[in-house]
């Protein structure tokens, strides 16, 4: 077993360990060694049940995800798309509509890509 010094300990920390090992039947340092483990132990617990809502969140969107990629993949690429357009509208503005065919080949390519084919 392993040995573990506590320095600079408040003292109201001290008597409430002390009060708490008293209530509980336990010498103090027992009283440590069970604050320790429930500590750590809920730590774990905590982890897991964690890891078991994102497991069930994950079940629950399924069948919303795309077969080919993440939604987020999808958000992404429309956004890109936003930006493109929204130096489109600047270059349009600077050069009088000559930007439009690109504009036009750009819906072209999204409207393609949310109609899935």
């Amino acid at each position: 077993m392993a040995t573990l010094t506590v320095r600079d300990l408040p003292g109201d920390i001290r008597d409430k360990l002390r009060i708490r090992a008293a209530e509980n039947g336990r010498s103090m340092e027992a009283e440590v060694r069970a604050v320790l483990r429930a500590a750590v132990r809920s730590q774990e617990t905590e982890k897991a049940t964690v890891r078991e809502r994102v497991q069930r969140l994950q079940a629950v969107f399924a069948p919303y995800r795309a077969v080919e990629g993440s939604i987020v993949d999808e958000l992404i690429a429309e956004r890109r798309i936003e930006g493109w357009r929204e130096e489109l509208e600047s270059l349009e503005d600077l050069t009088s509509g000559r930007a439009g065919d690109s504009r036009e080949r750009i819906d072209a390519w999204l409207a393609k890509r949310r109609s899935g084919s």
